[in-house]
């Protein structure tokens, strides 16, 4: 599990080593997630270390949103009266993620059949 962690670990520190030194507005995490897939791509499949360690990570993933869920009851009072906004937001922003995720595994399980 460890292998896997220092794997994810390098592709993250590799999209952030990408950003500082392309000033791309992207975060780093996110180029180094896509550089992590264009591996995978590539390998055809994640190795069984990197597996059990995504496994164990989305087990746990509740525990990841956790510092952003506290993070915004200390928000200042200038971003405090657009509560209703940033609700809103959150919740039509997983509404959409929700439509999407239902729209791509109906598309990727469709794949895997011979029709």
């Amino acid at each position: 599990m460890l292998k896997g962690l220092i794997i994810l670990l390098l592709f993250q520190l590799c999209g952030e080593t990408l950003v500082r030194l392309t000033h791309t507005p992207i975060p780093g995490p996110v180029i180094g997630m896509l550089l992590l897939w264009a591996a995978l791509f590539l390998k055809n499949g994640p190795s069984e270390d990197l597996s059990k360690t995504s496994q164990s990570m989305i087990q746990n993933l509740s525990l990841f949103f956790l510092p952003a869920g506290v993070g915004l009851f200390f928000l200042p009072a200038s971003i405090q009266k657009y509560w209703l906004a940033v609700a809103a937001a959150m919740v039509a922003g997983t509404f959409v993620s929700m439509l999407f995720s239902g729209w791509l595994v109906k598309r990727l399980a469709g794949k895997g059949n011979p029709s």
